[in-house]
């Protein structure tokens, strides 16, 4: 009997530890100056890492990736891959300290400045797979031109798409205005008619469809939460 007491006891310190995860669906805060930022993060571990996303509705960012996940069962650190990053401070990161009662409070620093943070786990976590990258139909592999407005000026758009053997289609997506922005392409799909390419780290996509009687792509330039129409037409016809 004695020994069944010394090994509960001994037992209660694990069982304590075992009493909080970062595994689940949270939602919360960011206290930034003037204003709360809403956050919903979903963690869940996966083949002996952790996979995650985040929501945070007022900056239109919708199921994002997380990268750099480090998580112990009360502390967990990850970082937005590719949004809201610097080329000083780079990515922008969160820390928080996992407590038994089924919250997290801690940091999350972005461009020099820092801000508070609390979440509540709330159920399941919902982690959003990442879309991934599609073929594209043969007449849509070229070189594609068009322009839009933006601020009283004048924005030139070149988009270059390619099909690669056994893989998914990529693009360069070069915006020419007072200066000339390269954008990195995360995503190129096409779906029928529709094609999205999606530059995630930039906040821009294009949503277009193909219109082939009239070999334009007719579309929308998405900047944020800001929608432009834009065309795209074929900058020099295929010969071959």
């Amino acid at each position: 009997m004695l020994r069944s007491v010394i090994a509960f006891v001994l037992l209660l310190p694990a069982l304590a530890c075992g009493a909080t995860s970062p595994e689940g669906r949270w939602e919360g805060f960011v206290q930034i100056p003037g204003r709360e930022l809403r956050l919903v993060v979903d963690l869940a571990p996966a083949a002996g890492a952790w996979n995650g996303s985040i929501i945070i509705p007022d900056l239109d960012i919708k199921g994002a990736p997380l990268a750099n996940i480090v998580a112990t069962q009360t502390e967990v650190s990850f970082e937005i891959a590719k949004l809201l990053d610097t080329p000083t401070y780079g990515p922008a990161r969160f820390k928080a300290h996992v407590e038994a009662n089924e919250s997290m409070t801690g940091e999350m620093s972005q461009g020099g400045n820092a801000a508070s943070f609390s979440m509540k786990r709330t159920g399941a976590a919902q982690v959003d797979t990442a879309p991934r990258s599609t073929p594209i139909g043969r007449a849509l592999e070229d070189q594609w031109i068009g322009e839009f407005e933006l601020g009283g000026y004048p924005r030139h758009v070149t988009v270059t798409l390619a099909n690669h053997a056994g893989g998914a289609a990529t693009a360069t997506f070069v915006v020419v205005g007072k200066q000339t922005t390269n954008l990195a392409v995360d995503l190129v799909v096409e779906e029928g008619s529709f094609l999205r390419i999606e530059s995630r780290g930039n906040q821009v996509a294009f949503e277009g469809r193909f219109v082939e009687q009239a070999d334009e792509i007719r579309g929308t330039f998405e900047l944020g939460t800001l929608e432009l129409p834009l065309v795209l037409r074929r900058s020099a016809r295929r010969t071959s």
